[in-house]
């Protein structure tokens, strides 16, 4: 993923870093070898990727890469728990097999991990970077709060969650990438939203294929759902009945392909992807206009924006 002139960070030293912050600060063995047993699950560290990805657009210099992307991850491993026990789903992942009381503590040691990791960095910024910790994830937290109450009843004030929920943790990691590079552009921050905005809407549109996952079967208010409450037409209305069935795709509709083609015809899966390509098409042009070098613009655009990109990927 390099930048010329600039070194990669490996995936394992990033885990390296995590496994580090753990055992150097956990005391109780049981806790320790619970979190660790946690990190086991993590095959991708996407979020670590944002932070580097940016330090290396602004021309960072700094050792300390590895540690702030796995400070970064420990918090987003710590959401994630968070969110599994909260919504309840996600059920074969490792925290969601044991007391939830157990896990809960987890979590935030962890949460807590990760912030203990950040005040150790030598950078000058480190107070900043802490600073874009607190406040996003507070900000996250705010609309996870909104999710959970699931009293959403506009598109606006979806893609306001959606922003404050997965937006938010995305800004944070780039943010924080760049502030380690010494740079400090606020459109940063801006665009990081619509990368999140466009991904939520990828995942809501992935979750109504998921059976492990809660918001079908709880009729989360997502963007997709507020579009088939308009009843546009008798696709729409289908669906809808099949949420309050509680059968699974196979038994109401016969197979995953006659749904996926339910909800085309529906004009949900237009929708959806009109929506994210708006975000992606905001986010594009924020990126082009940032101070750097053409080739660094291009790069960016590359890691955030194509994998989005409903151009490269069959549905």
């Amino acid at each position: 993923m390099g930048v010329i002139g600039i070194v990669e960070v490996p995936t394992f030293m990033v885990k390296l870093q995590m496994v580090q912050i753990i055992t150097s600060n956990v005391t109780n063995d049981e806790l320790k070898k619970l979190l660790l047993s946690f990190l086991e699950s993590k095959e991708e560290l996407k979020f670590a990727e944002l932070s580097i990805i940016h330090f290396q657009a602004f021309n960072g210099n700094s050792q300390e890469t590895a540690l702030l992307a796995a400070a970064i991850e420990l918090l987003i491993l710590s959401f994630d728990m968070l969110d599994d026990l909260e919504d309840l789903d996600n059920m074969d992942e490792p925290w969601m097999k044991i007391k939830h009381p157990i896990a809960l503590n987890a979590a935030t040691t962890l949460y807590t991990l990760s912030q203990h990791a950040v005040l150790s960095l030598i950078s000058s910024n480190k107070l900043q970077i802490l600073d874009v910790f607190t406040r996003l994830s507070i900000q996250a937290m705010e609309g996870q709060h909104v999710d959970l109450e699931n009293s959403i009843h506009t598109e606006e004030t979806c893609l306001e969650v959606m922003k404050n929920k997965s937006g938010s943790l995305i800004a944070l990691a780039s943010v924080s990438g760049m502030l380690l590079a010494g740079a400090n552009h606020p459109s940063v921050e801006e665009y990081s939203y619509q990368v999140g905005i466009a991904a939520q809407i990828d995942n809501d549109f992935r979750d109504l294929f998921n059976p492990l996952k809660n918001d079908v079967s709880t009729q989360k208010k997502s963007l997709a759902y507020l579009y088939l409450q308009k009843k546009y037409n008798h696709h729409s209305i289908e669906i809808l009945e099949w949420f309050q069935s509680g059968k699974s795709i196979n038994e109401y509709f016969g197979s995953a392909i006659n749904f996926k083609q339910k909800l085309n015809d529906s004009g949900v899966a237009t929708y959806l992807n009109v929506m994210k390509q708006i975000a992606i098409n905001k986010a594009t042009r924020m990126i082009s206009h940032l101070p750097i070098e053409k080739n660094q613009s291009g790069y960016l655009k590359t890691q955030l924006i194509i994998s989005l990109n409903p151009k490269n990927k069959e549905r």
